[in-house]
């Protein structure tokens, strides 16, 4: 058995852990997960105007009996009168939203580039906005439609956010711009010099849109999501999500940061799904997705990697004075969804006692988050709120549902009832340890 763990260990260490670095650092890749991270807040503006436009109340079932009610329901009626400036800020960021992780992303692969192939950041994003306009969102009519702005258009901007950078990299590489002369102020040297890679970019894409229409009847981001819808619905199962968790845990066992990781395949798809549903929801029809990032914060990683909120609760009793001191100090930073003082702390990195449910907490919350929104237990996921927010308010303002607190609730408690066990066994030698260095005293 200990050589099989040994041989266990030693593939984590040698192939998986430079794999998972390398994977991290890959610029493409840091490039999309940079970009939608920096349209984190136009989903809490986003969030917010539609946590105001849609109060958690029926009005069919509330009777206006106590004052809470009518509150909930003056709230209700407040809404619908004025649903128009509600919605008015979502409409400008998560509706759009798209655009902006366009520019993000050929802002972000830009700076990548600009020290060795003299790509201007600024220049990469405009370019990145402006082709991916063209292609999603030509004027008709002298409006610009908005179809393809929100989730529908997110795997095409990453593509072209991409792509823009990578052409203008190849046509400065081998000089093919407009150069300036030297005491030309910088910004309209860049001007000038991201000048021929721009028309190269919008020929280059509007060519293809066009051949597309022609071709197949569809524009370049409705083919792009016809061939990804199947992906997209297979992502949004309990096997693909268990992969996830046990990759992401078990590179946190050797300690790599498994969440930073996966984050590069989870938050397009978590960031579409939101976006899917919102607009499902603003237009009063089912949402169609299960994940999106507020399940994976507040439900399966409660209280941060490895959902150590129920363990730090443990701790908080121990006999062993080295856990009782940690959880001291990580209980607060824990509630709100930040466990680094736990992981490295106890510690659970590369520790064989604790590692085992490092990895089982998080698949048995993953399971029950799942199915407890599948069968229709809590709403669907429609709103952002942010990470660091304590589970118990997050899930709800995330739902808009108040049956969402109740089930944090429930699944901290089977975390407490999984890792105590594991958490006695550990203590036990902690205890042993403790005793012989008092003894040495």
């Amino acid at each position: 058995m200990g050589n099989q763990k040994n041989k266990f260990m030693k593939f984590l260490e040698e192939k998986l852990m430079p794999a998972a670095t390398k994977l991290s650092e890959q610029r493409h890749l840091k490039a999309i997960r940079d970009g939608l991270m920096s349209t984190i807040p136009l989903t809490i503006i986003g969030g917010i105007s539609l946590i105001l436009a849609f109060p958690p109340v029926d009005p069919e079932l509330t009777k206006p009996t106590n004052i809470f009610n009518r509150l909930l329901l003056g709230w209700y009626n407040w809404a619908q009168a004025n649903a128009n400036v509600i919605i008015t800020p979502y409409n400008m960021t998560m509706a759009i939203m798209s655009l902006f992780v366009a520019f993000a992303i050929g802002y972000s692969l830009g700076k990548h580039y600009e020290e060795k192939y003299g790509t201007n950041s600024l220049s990469s994003g405009v370019i990145a906005g402006v082709v991916f306009l063209l292609v999603a969102a030509p004027a008709e009519g002298g409006m610009i439609p908005t179809t393809y702005l929100d989730a529908k258009g997110l795997f095409t901007a990453m593509i072209v956010g991409l792509i823009t950078v990578e052409i203008t990299k190849n046509l400065l590489n081998k000089g093919v711009t407009i150069k300036m002369p030297d005491g030309v102020p910088p910004a309209v040297s860049a001007s000038f010099t991201a000048l021929i890679p721009m028309i190269a970019n919008v020929l280059l894409f509007y060519v293809i849109n066009i051949i597309l229409i022609s071709a197949v009847g569809k524009n370049i981001p409705e083919a792009i999501m016809s061939a990804l819808t199947p992906a997209l619905k297979g992502a949004d199962t309990i096997w693909f999500m268990l992969v996830i968790v046990i990759i992401a845990h078990l590179l946190w066992f050797v300690g790599v940061h498994g969440a930073a990781l996966v984050g590069t395949i989870t938050a397009p798809i978590f960031t579409s799904n939101l976006m899917a549903n919102a607009a499902a929801r603003l237009a009063g029809e089912p949402m169609p997705y299960v994940w999106a990032e507020p399940l994976w914060a507040f439900m399966v990683v409660l209280g941060g990697s490895g959902a150590t909120l129920g363990l730090t609760l443990l701790m908080l009793r121990s006999k062993s004075s080295q856990l009782k001191t940690v959880a001291k100090v990580a209980i607060l930073p824990g509630l709100f969804n930040i466990n680094e003082p736990v992981l490295f702390g106890t510690p659970m990195i590369l520790n064989p006692v604790l590692g085992i449910p490092l990895i089982l907490v998080p698949a048995v919350n993953a399971i029950i988050g799942y199915y407890a929104i599948k069968l229709g237990l809590i709403r669907r996921i429609f709103i952002s709120a942010p990470w660091t927010t304590p589970a118990p308010i997050g899930l709800p303002l995330s739902t808009m549902d108040w049956r969402a607190f109740i089930l944090v609730i429930f699944v901290l408690i089977v975390d407490m009832i999984i890792y105590y066990p594991f958490f006695k066994s550990y203590e036990k030698v902690l205890l042993e340890q403790e005793k012989g260095e008092k003894i040495a005293v």
